[in-house]
């Protein structure tokens, strides 16, 4: 137990002291995928033919990963989801299901 203990001290003084020295952060709850997806849908309107097809398809993947996040938390993942597509399309690229939630006190549209 006092092995364990030691441990999991060591695992969060490192994390402590990685954090110290490299600052910068990815945004989680499906923020970095719904940015990429709003990127790669924006591009599928300039390429033609099959070509859009799959690119089309890769961009519908990328909003599988928050609304499977959303799923998880046992969250309706449809109205999350389209929730942070939509904010995401209206500018707010920091928004993740985190920060849809906690806004979820508003009036659903």
């Amino acid at each position: 137990m006092v092995d364990e203990a030691e441990r999991s001290l060591h695992d969060a003084l490192s994390v402590l002291s990685q954090t110290v020295k490299e600052t910068r952060v990815t945004l989680g709850g499906g923020c970095a995928e719904m940015l990429m997806s709003c990127a790669v849908d924006n591009e599928s309107k300039r390429v033609l033919g099959k070509k859009a097809i799959a690119v089309d398809a890769f961009s519908h993947a990328l909003r599988q990963l928050p609304m499977i996040l959303a799923d998880n938390a046992g969250y309706d993942s449809s109205e999350l989801v389209s929730r942070l597509r939509a904010a995401h399309y209206d500018g707010q690229s920091d928004a993740g299901l985190g920060k849809l939630r906690r806004l979820s006190a508003m009036p659903m549209f």
